[in-house]
């Protein structure tokens, strides 16, 4: 079970706050309408008693005292029922653990008043009534019925074994903590139960969502992709139109397919990294870890990227010792770094630098930092750095980034078990930082 449903066996609350307080609040509106339901049924039931009280039987002064009391101080508790808020949620608990004891204190005042030797299971049998109304249709948690019942069932072997002894009241003890164990049990057993309905409507509710995400980043993906690719696409079916009507000279067409190379290029990344990211959604990722010398691989890859180097002016420095080595996934470490590069040359201007170095974190990690001199990232973009969007940033060559990039840098690295965080300054660059395992 996830860490945030893990909760009490005993005592039937969520270990998560934040969870318990959402399962309360799921639950405010059943809990009052219980509440209420109660009640009026102990209202309605007093006032009938009465009527039935002074019908069938002599009128009792008492009994009418007691049950018109209780009747009006219930309408009274019922009435302040409705300026409960939702926010207050522990309000009706409180409240049905009020009434709850007050009933049963009336009930203990009636008997101990009436001298009516045909009382002597009265008081056991409205508790075993109190018993099953607070362990079931009142709503009440497990915790606070277990507290209530158990009040009264203690009271009513201390009052009648020490304050108002009657053999055949003492007769109905076993009856009574028959009812006690099992009104406990119905409690608990209704109170997981909730609980238990919370969390799975939660996970229900979480996977809707997260297929709900995945249908917004399909559609994303289609409008941003279908962009992205087209242009270099038509510009180069352009190109081609114009050299073979010989339309443009030989050297005019070198110069023309030189810049599209970068946007090919780029075009060329996102369909890899598209290929990847859906492999890693639809079948899951196989990670297969090898020991992997950081900086042979940073090497090849700055060999990867000559061309695009050179066309901009970039320098690149690469300051890694030779003893760090890290323990990942070659393939999806291959696509962090060739990401993080890659989006390190687009924002940095003509002639800008891109540095990479690293150093030891502790003794399993290395921390890697890419650091490069570009336009930067506005704080309000951090956010979103790392999720597809279609408010994508311009690079310094008007190339547009469909977000893909950096969404399986930050998945594909959690995989490897590490960790990346960004910091950016307008106008002065961006240094991602990369923790990796060595071991």
């Amino acid at each position: 079970m996830d860490k945030i449903y893990q909760y009490n066996l005993i005592g039937l609350w969520f270990k998560n706050p934040e969870t318990e307080r959402k399962f309360n609040l799921s639950s405010f509106k059943e809990d009052l309408y219980a509440l209420r339901f109660v009640i009026i049924l102990g209202t309605a039931l007093s006032i009938i008693f009465i009527f039935v009280d002074v019908i069938r039987y002599k009128p009792d002064l008492i009994s009418i005292v007691f049950r018109g009391g209780m009747a009006l101080i219930l309408l009274i508790l019922g009435s302040l029922t409705f300026l409960f808020k939702k926010e207050k949620y522990q309000s009706t608990q409180y409240m049905s653990v009020l009434i709850a004891l007050f009933v049963s204190s009336i009930f203990f005042l009636h008997y101990h008043f009436n001298e009516d030797p045909d009382f002597d299971i009265f008081l056991s049998n409205i508790l075993m009534v109190i018993i099953f109304v607070t362990s079931t249709i009142m709503g009440m948690r497990f915790r606070y019925a277990l507290l209530v019942n158990t009040i009264n069932f203690s009271g009513y072997i201390i009052y009648i074994e020490t304050i108002n002894y009657s053999i055949i009241a003492e007769r109905q003890i076993s009856q009574l903590f028959v009812i006690y164990m099992v009104g406990i049990l119905a409690s608990y057993l209704l109170d997981r139960q909730k609980m238990s309905s919370f969390i799975n409507k939660n996970e229900l509710d979480m996977e809707v969502k997260k297929v709900d995400e995945l249908n917004k980043v399909k559609n994303k993906l289609f409008s941003i992709i279908s962009h992205d690719l087209r242009g270099p696409i038509v510009s180069l079916k352009g190109i081609l139109g114009l050299y073979k009507k010989r339309a443009v000279s030989e050297e005019e067409f070198k110069q023309l397919t030189h810049n599209l190379e970068n946007d090919l290029y780029s075009s060329s990344n996102l369909l890899d990294n598209l290929l990847a990211w859906s492999k890693s959604q639809m079948q899951g990722l196989e990670i297969n870890k090898t020991k992997i010398n950081l900086n042979d691989e940073l090497l090849i890859l700055k060999q990867l990227f000559e061309s695009q180097l050179k066309s901009k002016g970039i320098t690149i420095e690469i300051s890694i010792a030779e003893n760090h080595s890290i323990l990942v996934d070659k393939e999806s470490i291959q696509i962090v770094f060739r990401n993080i590069i890659s989006n390190a040359i687009k924002f940095t201007p003509l002639g800008g630098k891109i540095s990479i170095s690293s150093k030891k974190h502790n003794d399993e990690m290395i921390k890697l930092e890419v650091t490069d001199s570009g336009v930067g990232i506005p704080p309000e973009k951090l956010n979103q750095l790392f999720q597809i969007s279609k408010d994508t940033l311009i690079g310094t060559s008007s190339s547009n980034g469909a977000g893909i990039g950096l969404l399986l840098v930050k998945e594909f690295i959690e995989l490897n078990n590490g960790e990346v965080s960004v910091d950016s300054t307008l106008g002065k660059g961006t240094s991602f930082r990369i923790l990796l395992p060595t071991n």
